[in-house]
């Protein structure tokens, strides 16, 4: 249906080079990461790992959540080198340039996903107009910020954060989902195709499903809906853009271990036995969102099956994962993350952080799953579930926050 792309921006400043890798994909695994840092530096771009290599999150997208997310050997080299040219392209056309940002507190697609219902257990999008649902067991990100590149006084390139999952459109067409829209949309306002490249924040418990309604939202007209409102948010922030001045880049990054939850044999045992109590499953029942909220049938039993799997393959193994902070001056910083951060991370960094734009790129340099806030571990809601390549230990997004203090206070 649509076009995916992979996207570049580069900046320069004396030395040092550094940028964004945005790869309009689910996830942008550790594999295609390390491969693509690989390939430049056999070129000699020595700049390899000061990168920002992410994924928009899209589900309409390769879902690189395993080595290689389906695509065989030719596919997943042809994804590298795409990216590899891209990356040279960009670095190629270098030239001087200036900066501008601005940002808002409205973002009025996005909702906080997890409910606490009145039964006091805590549900994963549990369906519109559920009676049953009390309230929202936590907070949304409502910023959007935008940075706007120019060179020689005209709008070169666009780059939007915004906190919204990036699954609207349902089934398995392509789409660049609702940031695709964005993009479509700036360029319509402005009458000609800048290029923009959006940053998905911390939004591993946000989406754009609005319960108080039963208006149907997974559909590729909601994403254009979605998309049409951003772009008409980012393209009013052009009305506002304020100067960056950058006298200095300055790029820092630290190994961030992250263990798989560790699953005992009782736990184990429990998952048998509901595989073996609910038998046969029609494959037609309900694995939507909702579904999954439902959590009965063969939803139950993917996950007790996923729960045995995810024992034999990660359960307490770790894995290694690259933290970047890119500093432009004193005003302006890029933050990555891997995987699914929830909404409280990202407001714990905007809030100590002595920076005035903060851009937070989770799905970047790699993918762990769901990082949850530690007491939501206790409470419900199927982010919490291990899952193979997901399912990181408990205090995973507690130990984020403090590795990301020690990064920007640097």
């Amino acid at each position: 249906m649509d076009d995916i792309h992979v996207k570049v921006v580069l900046f320069k400043k004396d030395s040092v080079v550094t940028g964004l890798v945005s790869f309009e994909l689910v996830y942008a695994n550790l594999k295609l990461v390390d491969n693509v840092k690989s390939k430049l530096k056999a070129k000699e771009y020595d700049f390899a790992d000061n990168l920002i290599i992410a994924a928009t999150h899209t589900h309409t997208g390769p879902d690189l959540r395993s080595e290689k997310g389906g695509l065989n050997d030719e596919q997943f080299a042809s994804l590298e080198d795409k990216a590899v040219c891209a990356i040279e392209e960009a670095y190629a056309n270098l030239q001087d340039a200036t900066i501008e940002s601005a940002k808002v507190n409205n973002n009025p697609c996005a909702f906080n996903r997890r409910y606490w219902m009145k039964d006091g257990t805590v549900s994963t999008n549990p369906g519109k107009l559920n009676p049953d649902i009390d309230r929202p067991e936590g907070p949304v990100d409502d910023e959007i910020s935008v940075l706007a590149i120019r060179q020689d006084g005209k709008l070169a390139g666009l780059i939007s954060n915004i906190c919204n999952h990036n699954d609207t459109v349902g089934g398995n067409l392509v789409s660049a989902e609702w940031p695709g829209r964005l993009e479509k949309t700036v360029q319509q306002e402005l009458g000609r195709d800048v290029p923009v490249l959006t940053l998905i924040g911390c939004s591993g418990n946000i989406n754009h499903f609005d319960v108080t309604n039963d208006n149907d939202q997974t559909c590729y007209a909601e994403a254009c809906r979605i998309g049409k409102v951003y772009g008409e948010i980012v393209v009013g922030l052009l009305d506002v853009l304020e100067p960056v001045e950058v006298n200095k880049i300055q790029v820092d990054s630290s190994d961030f271990v992250i263990p798989y939850m560790t699953i005992s044999d009782e736990r184990a045992a429990e998952a048998k036995a509901a595989i073996e109590r609910i038998g046969d499953v029609s494959a037609d029942e309900d694995l939507t969102s909702e579904g999954i909220a439902a959590g009965s049938g063969a939803v139950a039993k993917m996950f007790a099956e996923q729960l045995l799997d995810f024992k034999e393959k990660c359960s307490g193994k770790s894995r290694t994962f690259k933290l970047v902070n890119i500093k432009m001056g004193k005003d302006l910083m890029f933050l990555s993350a891997p995987g699914e951060p929830f909404t409280e991370a990202g407001l714990h960094v905007k809030e100590n952080s002595s920076f005035k734009y903060n851009f937070i790129s989770s799905y970047g340099n790699g993918s762990c799953g769901y990082m949850c806030m530690p007491e939501c571990y206790a409470r419900g809601g199927y982010e919490i579930l291990p899952v193979v390549h997901g399912g990181p230990k408990e205090d995973t997004l507690t130990r984020l926050m403090t590795a990301w203090d020690e990064l920007v206070s640097k």
